[in-house]
Parts: C-alpha cells; structure tokens; sequence
C-alpha cells in the first residue's frame, strides 16, 4: 500500500467561502455546536472562520492522505492531473483534446484516478462530468 499526501494552499478569504457553502452562516455552525450535534470538526471549522475573518488573506495549507492499493502511476496520469490542475477542461472530451489522446483513454485514466481518490467529478451542464483536482501537490514517499 502507497501513502499519498495531497496538499493545497488556500486564502482564508476562499476558506471562508467553503465554510459559508457547508454551513449558510457562522451563526448556524454556531448552532450546531450548542446542538449534540456537533463535533471536533465543527469546532475545527469555527476556529478557522473565526481566525480567517481577521486574516483573510493569510494561506493555509490543508492535507488529504489517500491510501493506494496498487499504485501505478504512468506518465499520461501526470500529464492529465497537469492539465486537469492547470487548465480545468470542461469535460472529459476536452481534456483528451488538450493531451491530444483519445476520449476512451482519458476516460479510462480519469476513472482510475478517481477510484484512488486522486481526482473527483462534479456535474457539469448536460450531465458533463467535469474532472476537478484541487490540491496544489502530491507527496509520494519512496
């Protein structure tokens, strides 16, 4: 089994919008927290709305591990995290026209990469499967 750490640098002022997303307002996450409903993780998220308010333009860097049975990472797996990181293709289709590859095969890459928690999918217009990657690196250790 591999260990892979991604991580991505975030503006407090972007972490704040995350929040906002997930909870409507600090007065709900408030809430929550008085409620038997919440938990450390809400509390870690209070901390950092609070933190981050003052200091929106502060970085924060934030890490996902993700564990890999069979890590068999090629060339193209790389290019297409490149380009899905750096140039956010629309579709599938676009970014098999970016790396100049067949639409099957970059499906069929992006879904491996999916599977191992690399990339994820959002829908898009017209049930457009949009590849996403937002983490800014990836540690793999040897």
């Amino acid at each position: 089994m591999t260990v892979i750490k991604m991580v991505r640098f975030v503006k407090g002022e972007d972490k704040i919008k995350e929040l906002k997303e997930k909870y409507g307002s600090i007065e709900n996450l408030k809430r929550i927290l008085d409620s038997s409903e919440g938990d450390m993780l809400n509390e870690l998220d209070l901390e950092n709305w609070e933190h981050y308010s003052s200091n929106p333009e502060e970085l924060l860097q934030e890490g996902k591990t993700v564990f890999v049975e069979n890590l068999k990472l090629s060339s193209l797996d790389f290019e297409l995290m490149h380009q899905i990181k750096n140039n956010s293709p629309a579709s599938i289709k676009e970014l098999a026209s970016l790396l100049n590859k067949e639409v099957s095969t970059v499906q069929k890459k992006a879904k491996c990469l999916e599977k191992e928690g690399l990339i994820q999918f959002k829908l898009g217009s017209k049930n457009r499967r949009i590849p996403i990657l937002n983490y800014d690196k990836l540690e793999i250790p040897i």
